[in-house]
């Protein structure tokens, strides 16, 4: 009995810290394989608008989820950020499904590289994306750089949420720091021309 408690908690103390490390975000950044495929990455163009506003004053301070489709004609929480006044809401301007829309938080900074110039009010208005991004789809051998568990997910570190950002099989790495889920990325984007 003694012997089989144990090696019960031996076995169990030996995978918590597998546990512990698989679910930690990953900087792809340092993955060299992953960074190669960058050099003959294709370049793409948003080819939707996206919406931007500024955050409203009884937002500062409270949680803001991003959502994603999640392949199925529904929906998963792909982050979830705290909302300051450096930041810009942007969304989709489609829903994904009825009334719940793809928005998420960049900092002003790189809203205005991106995008040109800041919004100007707390009500949505469409920006066109001026700077092409450089993606590479991801397959099941990048999953598996990623410390991806199920052969379909993985996530990566992102300097906005510290619990990372999923990513998705047949999704795509942007050359920045953040991933397009597939849906997304067949809606919204291009091949530069």
């Amino acid at each position: 009995m003694k012997k089989t408690f144990l090696l019960a908690a031996m076995t169990a103390a030996l995978s918590f810290p597998a546990l512990l490390s698989a679910a930690e975000p990953i900087e792809f950044q340092k993955i060299p394989k992953i960074m190669d495929k960058f050099d003959s990455a294709q370049l793409y163009v948003k080819k939707a608008v996206t919406l931007g506003r500024l955050p409203k004053q009884e937002e500062l301070g409270k949680d803001f989820p991003t959502y994603v489709a999640d392949g199925k004609d529904g929906y998963t929480l792909e982050t979830n950020n705290v909302m300051s006044d450096n930041v810009v809401v942007a969304s989709m301007d489609k829903p994904i499904v009825a009334d719940v829309y793809n928005q998420w938080l960049i900092p002003k900074n790189v809203w205005t590289e991106t995008y040109g110039a800041l919004p100007t009010s707390t009500e949505f208005t469409p920006f066109k994306r001026v700077v092409p991004i450089k993606a590479i789809k991801i397959d099941a051998a990048m999953l598996e750089l990623l410390g991806s568990e199920d052969g379909k997910t993985a996530v990566i570190k992102v300097s906005w949420d510290d619990k990372g950002m999923k990513v998705y099989k047949d999704g795509y790495l942007a050359d920045y720091e953040y991933g397009i889920a597939p849906k997304e990325m067949q809606e919204n984007y291009e091949l530069a021309k």
